[in-house]
Order: structure tokens, then sequence, then C-alpha cells
């Protein structure tokens, strides 16, 4: 079963009060920290796109059309965003 990432979050701090201090060596998080940006804003692009393909699509817009704005065939568009509009 997959967690979200507050879930993840949530069992690392658990983890980390059972830690102690003397244990701990410093560790540059820089780049973990980065790859946790990046994803929310991937989550945050994914979602205004899928809106926008609701939109096209309430506007009559062609899967075809969507497509090619995608970069990807109209099956493509249609396969990952279909479900998620209602026209």
């Amino acid at each position: 079963m997959n967690k979200s990432r507050g879930e993840r979050a949530a069992a690392l701090e658990a983890w980390a009060e059972t830690v102690e201090p003397g244990d701990l060596r410093a560790a540059d998080t820089a780049a973990l920290r980065r790859i946790a940006e990046l994803a929310q804003q991937r989550d945050q692009v994914d979602s205004e796109l899928a809106e926008s393909v609701r939109e096209a699509r309430a506007k009559k817009r062609s899967w075809s059309e969507i497509g090619a704005m995608l970069g990807v065939s109209k099956q493509a568009a249609q396969r990952k965003y279909g479900a998620k509009t209602s026209a």
C-alpha cells in the first residue's frame, strides 16, 4: 500500500523521536529537499494541466488538439485525462 507524503513524514517524525542525539551525524539533505520541492511542483502542474484539459474539453476542443499541445497522440491524451473530464 502506498503511503501519502504526509503519512511518510509522520512516520519519519515518529522514528526521529526514538533516535538518540549522539547517534546522529550531519547530512547534506539539499538534494533530497529539492526532490521533494520538485515533486510538489509536479503535483501542482499535473493538477493545473488536468483542469486545463477539462476546460478545453468543455469548450469542445478535440482530443487531437489537446494531444498535440501535450506532445502526445490523441489516444494518449484521452487515456490519461479522459476519465478526469466530464465532456
